[in-house]
């Protein structure tokens, strides 16, 4: 059996690489080696809550969390470039987006916002991280 965390992690990452002229992905513990001179996004899954959704016995359980996605870039080329693509990511996961597990349809992770941070220099990148909003009834 697998954690309903899983699921929630393939429904977004799935639905992230579904993005028109998406960069190479970094996967969060996947051995991995960024492209010279690239753009590229890494991806980080951070489970905030579960609860109950309503009283009584054996309720529907709440999930919630933060998707993040870090929009990386080669330093010292502005932050234009890396900017675009955090807007790409912010448009791919509009606010109150519903988006359904590629293999099981009755799985549907919704957004509640997605937004974006400052950009950081860390050589020999720049990259601004954007924020994803999620929940999840089970």
């Amino acid at each position: 059996m697998t954690s309903i965390y899983d699921d929630i992690r393939a429904t977004l990452e799935t639905h992230l690489s579904t993005m028109t002229d998406v960069p190479s992905i970094s996967y969060e513990n996947v051995s991995y080696e960024p492209p010279e001179g690239a753009d590229w996004c890494k991806t980080q899954l951070l489970p905030t809550r579960r609860r109950p959704a309503c009283r009584g016995t054996d309720p529907k359980q709440k999930y919630e969390g933060v998707f993040t996605v870090f929009c990386y870039s080669p330093e010292g080329l502005g932050p234009s470039r890396c900017d675009d693509l955090a807007d790409k990511v912010i448009v791919h996961f509009d606010a109150t987006t519903d988006i359904v597990h590629p293999t099981d349809s009755t799985i549907v992770v919704s957004v509640n916002y997605a937004e974006r941070s400052q950009g950081i220099n860390a050589q020999p990148y720049y990259y601004v991280p954007v924020d994803i909003s999620w929940y999840y009834y089970s």
